[in-house]
């Protein structure tokens, strides 16, 4: 069995290594201090409280089996870990006399006069200094490597924030653009300091996709995360920072990689798997006339989507929402381009929005492959957008 630890980015990859054949699990983790805290098995007294108030739901998928035990005794032995370098949620509790440290959405204790009252009583409130992060994760890997001390252990990396990589890389990891220039000698010492623990370099994964395929940063990292500065409900400022977690042509070349390493025991590199001097240069945004854009909707490519509705902020001296209006239909449903588009109704506010809003949530109603609490979050959210749009 092969188990996945960390985020969004070990589910797409242990997919990946499903469709190879692999028996796969993946655990969705919250922070490097909590397992380390209390390793292998949940703290009692939280367990209890857990149960008593019926608390599932305000961990957000990091379930305190996952938090704490991640492969349970009782499970399948695992055949290799592989692990991301997985931001952490916040805030963060710390208990004050075992001193283990636990994620929960603080609205949990809501309406829950107990609960809230232990929290207060026994538990302190934190967030974690993200310029430690790196020694906080090593310090978690060691754990992991002295509970599962024969199992190999593969740490993939994260993709660094290059120039070409513009407007402004972003990641969920809370200051890994400053992080990242010294990740490389916690990773030797990780290697040297514990036993068989294999290093993946995101960047040189990256490189090999970038010179056997299209050489734009948009087709492969088309969302952005929009930050809009608003007064009285008019956009004054706009900021755009380009998600490049999020790459659906990564995981399938790095389960190439990893399935290698399960034949060979060695993490190995294609001659083109290299970082390419381009990404040092400057950002050079790609533009589209409207008949392109058109047909990057028509096609209704998620991807494809994404990339043309990023392009509208490129060109703010332009209403784009009349395509929406005609192609709403043939959205798929995505929560990151949803950001952006309640980003763009926010600085056009167009009724003609309405008509994709309509067109869209018929297809929204329709999926339901991640659940009825995400398509109950995204139709709230398209709701929205469309009440803004009315008023």
């Amino acid at each position: 069995m092969l188990y996945f630890l960390g985020n969004c980015q070990m589910d797409f990859l242990s997919r990946a290594m499903a469709d190879h054949g692999h028996d796969v699990r993946y655990r969705v983790l919250a922070s490097p201090l909590t397992y380390s805290s209390h390793p292998g098995a949940i703290p009692a007294e939280l367990n209890k409280l857990a149960q008593k108030h019926r608390l599932d739901t305000f961990f957000h998928d990091r379930s305190l089996d996952n938090q704490f035990c991640m492969i349970s005794r009782d499970e399948a032995p695992p055949e290799c870990i592989i692990m991301s370098l997985f931001h952490e949620n916040v805030p963060l509790f710390v208990h004050h006399r075992d001193k283990y440290v636990f994620f929960m959405d603080p609205t949990a204790w809501f309406g829950k006069p107990e609960l809230e009252a232990w929290i207060k009583a026994e538990c302190g409130m934190f967030k974690p200094n993200p310029a430690t992060y790196l020694k906080r994760y090593g310090e978690y890997l060691a754990t992991v490597r002295s509970r599962f001390s024969d199992v190999p252990i593969v740490v993939v990396s994260r993709l660094h924030h290059f120039p070409a990589f513009g407007p402004d890389p972003y990641s969920y990891l809370m200051e890994w653009h400053a992080l990242s220039r010294e990740a490389p000698a916690h990773f030797r010492v990780w290697q040297r300091e514990l036993n068989n623990v294999h290093l993946v370099d995101m960047n040189r994964i990256f490189g090999g996709i970038w010179a056997e395929g299209e050489q734009r940063i948009e087709a492969h990292c088309p969302f952005l995360k929009i930050k809009l500065e608003e007064e009285n409900d008019r956009v004054v400022g706009l900021h755009a920072s380009r998600d490049v977690e999020h790459i659906g042509s990564m995981w399938p070349r790095l389960a190439r990689t990893v399935s290698t390493f399960l034949d060979s025991g060695e993490i190995s590199y294609a001659e083109t798997e290299t970082i390419p001097r381009a990404w040092s240069r400057p950002w050079q945004p790609s533009r589209f006339d409207e008949s392109g854009m058109l047909e990057k909707l028509a096609s209704g490519g998620n991807y494809l989507w994404a990339e043309t509705v990023a392009g509208f902020f490129l060109d703010l001296q332009s209403d784009y929402t009349p395509l929406l209006a005609r192609m709403g239909h043939l959205m798929p449903v995505c929560h990151n381009t949803l950001h952006m588009i309640k980003a763009y109704g926010r600085i056009f506010k167009n009724p003609e929005l309405t008509q994709w809003c309509d067109a869209h949530r018929k297809t929204a109603e329709q999926f339901t492959a991640n659940g009825p609490t995400y398509q109950a979050d995204y139709l709230r959210r398209l709701d929205a957008i469309k009440a803004f749009a009315l008023n």
